[in-house]
């Protein structure tokens, strides 16, 4: 799947397509951090003054409105289906989906229809603003360190237990490949297993085409579509139904985002 194809055009007009990518990138960046240090603000109040399940649903609202809000400036119109599919009041869930873009954490952000916290990786803990919010909302995983998964999967184990969803990318990354999807770990669905508590999956159709791992530092604004979907139960599943419960949300992303990309022609490459 390929974001930016402009090797057919002109020089000159591929030049200035180029320009015009890398200077939206820019922005976004920017804009990315002008509306953290909002959303900083508020985070820091609530997390200092609120009691504990107030603040995790004012989060929820805060981390809601950032999402909707930064897709905005970055001028990407995004749409969602099924989130009524999903009750809020029926305890935590585990939340998988696909990864194209750094814009699908926005873009979760913005559409997730329950207050939820993203398995982040270790390195986020560097970063100006997100590390700060990384500490006190999500959870933390080293991916080198077979020490720190198996710890990460107890304290996952244990935020589900405490009635907070979680969303984990299936993919372990962002898919760089000429593939729909790449294959799932299994992380997600033994941790739903352990916590019997359902899976929900969100396909993320069209982010690639705002900005792809393929192609560093250029972007532009697109359309980006989400599909949430009924939750999966695993009530009396044990650790040998985890290949049938992750095929199974393999194979609904899969089949929605083959469904996408034959409705726009989008090819494979």
């Amino acid at each position: 799947m390929s974001a930016f194809n402009t090797e057919t055009l002109p020089l000159p007009l591929k030049t200035l397509v180029v320009v015009f990518q890398r200077l939206w990138f820019a922005w976004c960046c920017l804009a990315t951090v002008l509306i953290g240090l909002v959303a900083l603000v508020a985070y820091l109040f609530i997390f200092n003054f609120m009691e504990a399940e107030r603040a995790r649903l004012s989060a929820y609202w805060v981390t809601r409105w950032w999402g909707k809000t930064l897709l905005a400036f970055m001028l990407v119109r995004v749409t969602a289906e099924g989130t009524e599919l999903v009750d809020a009041e029926d305890g935590a869930y585990i939340l998988v989906s696909n990864h194209l873009s750094a814009v699908d954490i926005p873009i979760c952000m913005a559409t997730a229809p329950v207050p939820f916290s993203f398995l982040a990786k270790k390195e986020v803990d560097k970063l100006p603003i997100i590390g700060y919010l990384a500490r006190h909302m999500h959870v933390y995983v080293d991916r080198k360190s077979k020490e720190s998964r198996r710890s990460t999967a107890a304290r996952m184990e244990a935020h589900i237990e405490a009635g907070h969803s979680i969303h984990i990318y299936a993919e372990g990354t962002r898919n760089k490949s000429n593939e729909l999807l790449q294959d799932f770990y299994d992380g997600a669905f033994r941790l739903a297993i352990a916590t019997q508590r359902p899976i929900v999956t969100l396909t993320i159709c069209g982010s690639d085409r705002i900005a792809s791992p393929k192609k560093p530092f250029l972007g532009s604004p697109a359309s980006v579509h989400g599909i949430w979907e009924a939750p999966i139960p695993t009530k009396g599943m044990t650790e040998e139904d985890l290949p049938r419960l992750k095929a199974m949300a393999y194979d609904r992303i899969h089949y929605n985002l083959e469904q996408y990309h034959a409705q726009y022609h989008i090819g494979s490459n």
